[in-house]
């Protein structure tokens, strides 16, 4: 029997993709090339907090462009071989760097967010995965107080959408992770936010919910999509399926599969990437901490504390570029007693981001059956619930929780 939906892609957003519709009714099959989660939503700092609304498009940023363009901060790098196809993509990111659409777009987040998050608790019970939980808020820490400064337009943001926040100052700091060293003068402390000790790990149990309802993943690497009578036809190296239905969720990969559809690549490529650290004997970090002027954020992790980079704008498939994970190291042992780095290479993830940072999330425009939820940028991991809820809704005809224009796929492509 030919599955009623077919899933693309087993990242998290394909994982409850698959999920929700199987709690719709349909039969479902999720197909990937790799096992569930190997690819960027293993990868992340492991937050899931109602802070990361803003957009990446801030105003904040014009004063920076110089510095950003020739690549002198830690928190961004571009490849400048691969700059000139991104000029339509800088130009539309600019022109939203602006006071009034940053908090437009950040209110939107703000409602994806805490839905997803809301969600996200409930699932962590349903999957036996408390152990991964750590519910004790996230820190945002900066050396400097220009820097602090510098933020208040996010601080606005997160008061209008009630985000539960509180100032610290570098006193308070302490009193919260006293292992710190004694580097920062300011910081910010969102208190409702969690994270994840393992995300990997968390993905895999929800593939497992999945798959002990009676859920299909198959492995095969997606060459083309072709439409079909009633349907689509499936090219993968395993040979070709039919599906009445598809959702894309590969990601960084999407827009390549697409494209002989006609539709425009909307996306620019964020890598990151991450290393692991045990901590110094005696040494306890309680809670992941952003450090704002250094450009990393560090994680307490089952396997350690892991430390993630900022963006670096590349094309998906350049070899890797660990620049920005050197430049950053000797700044992360100033801030956090260290002892042996435990991985041998970093790890690398693609992580596809649109102008105003908002998911594609919706029905393909030009073709019917077909729905598309992917560049969900650095908020993967966070949204994937919400995202799952958003197109088993549309497939199914339920109404949605709230208006889906924002994240419309006809705004792009």
């Amino acid at each position: 029997m030919s599955p009623t939906v077919t899933v693309l892609g087993a990242g998290i957003v394909g994982i409850c993709c698959a999920l929700e519709l199987q709690r719709r009714g349909y039969e479902v099959r999720l197909l990937d090339r790799r096992r569930p989660a190997e690819e960027t939503s293993s990868g992340n700092a492991g937050v899931l907090s109602y802070s990361n609304i803003t957009p990446l498009a801030d105003p904040a940023l014009w004063p920076r462009l110089p510095r950003l363009a020739l690549n002198l901060d830690d928190d961004f790098l571009l490849h400048y071989p691969h700059a000139l196809p991104l000029l339509p993509w800088f130009s539309r990111f600019l022109r939203r760097c602006r006071r009034g659409t940053f908090l437009r777009d950040g209110g939107e987040m703000d409602r994806l967010t805490h839905a997803s998050v809301g969600l996200h608790r409930e699932w962590i019970g349903q999957a036996g995965a408390e152990d991964l939980l750590n519910p004790v808020g996230v820190l945002k820490l900066y050396r400097s107080r220009d820097t602090f400064l510098r933020d208040r337009l996010e601080r606005e943001l997160l008061e209008r959408c009630n985000v539960r926040h509180r100032l610290l100052d570098a006193d308070e700091i302490y009193q919260f992770e006293p292992d710190l060293k004694r580097i920062f003068a300011q910081g910010v402390l969102i208190e409702d936010s969690i994270s994840i000790r393992d995300p990997g790990e968390l993905c895999r149990r929800y593939a497992q919910m999945f798959v002990d309802a009676g859920g299909r993943v198959e492995r095969a690497a997606v060459q083309a999509l072709r439409p079909a009578v009633e349907g689509w036809e499936i090219a993968s190296d395993r040979g070709n399926s039919f599906s009445p239905r598809v959702v894309v969720c590969m990601g960084a990969w999407t827009p390549q599969l697409i494209a002989p559809l006609g539709y425009a690549n909307p996306i620019a490529i964020e890598r990151g990437y991450h290393t692991v650290f045990a901590p110094a004997e005696g040494a306890r970090l309680a809670r992941p901490f952003f450090d704002v002027d250094a450009s990393y954020v560090m994680a307490p992790m089952r396997a350690g504390l892991r430390v993630t980079t900022g963006t670096n704008l590349t094309r998906s498939e350049t070899r890797p570029d660990p620049r920005q994970l050197g430049r950053i190291l000797p700044r992360v042992r100033e801030a956090f007693p260290l002892a042996d780095e435990l991985m041998e290479e970093p790890w690398m993830g693609r992580r596809p981001t649109v102008p105003d940072t908002l998911p594609i999330i919706g029905a393909a425009p030009r073709h019917g059956n077909l729905w598309l939820a992917f560049a969900h940028s650095h908020m993967g991991l966070t949204l994937g619930p919400i995202t799952g809820r958003l197109i088993a809704n549309l497939i199914s005809g339920t109404r949605q929780p709230f208006a889906l224009d924002a994240c419309d796929p006809a705004r792009y492509l």
